[in-house]
C-alpha cells in the first residue's frame, strides 16, 4: 500500500507524470504486494512458509520424495514459549487441520494444510470459540 500511496503523490505533485505512465505503475505496485485476502497460500517442495497464529507463529514446509508427501508444521503460541513439531504424510486431497485455542471465548486459530497435487495450501483463520479447556 505505501508504494500505491507514494505513487499517488507523484501523479498528484507532478503533472508531467503520464496518467498511462501512473495506471502503469500502480498496477505493478498493486502486483507486487501480496494480497490480505488471499483464502489460502500455495507452497512448493522445499519451500516454507510462515503463518500467523495469534501471538504466535507456524513454520510450514513439505518434502515429497520416493511417493511420500510428508509435510512438516513447527508452531509455537509465543517467542517464550516451546516449539511444538508436527508431521502429516498426506494423500492427494487429504487435509491436516492443527488449532491453537485462547482464552475463553476467543475463536481458535486454525491452520489447514490439504495437499492439492504436487503442492501444498496452507490456510490460517479463526474457527470456533475456545471453551477454556
Amino acid at each position: 500500500m505505501g508504494a500505491y500511496m507514494g505513487l499517488q503523490y507523484i501523479a498528484l505533485h507532478h503533472k508531467e507524470l503520464p496518467m498511462r505512465r501512473f495506471i502503469g505503475l500502480a498496477t505493478v505496485a498493486a502486483l507486487l504486494v501480496p494480497s490480505i485476502a488471499s483464502a489460502a497460500d500455495v507452497v512448493s517442495a522445499q519451500q516454507a512458509r510462515t503463518v500467523a497464529l495469534r501471538d504466535g507463529s507456524a513454520v510450514v514446509f513439505f518434502t515429497n520424495a520416493e511417493d511420500k508427501f510428508e509435510v512438516v508444521t513447527t508452531v509455537s503460541a509465543t517467542e517464550a514459549a516451546p516449539a511444538l513439531r508436527f508431521t502429516h504424510d498426506l494423500a492427494a486431497g487429504q487435509s491436516a487441520t492443527i488449532e491453537l485455542s485462547g482464552d475463553a471465548g476467543t475463536p481458535a486459530a486454525r491452520l489447514v494444510l490439504t495437499r492439492d497435487g504436487d503442492k501444498l495450501r496452507v490456510e490460517s483463520g479463526s474457527k470456533t470459540a475456545s471453551t477454556g479447556l
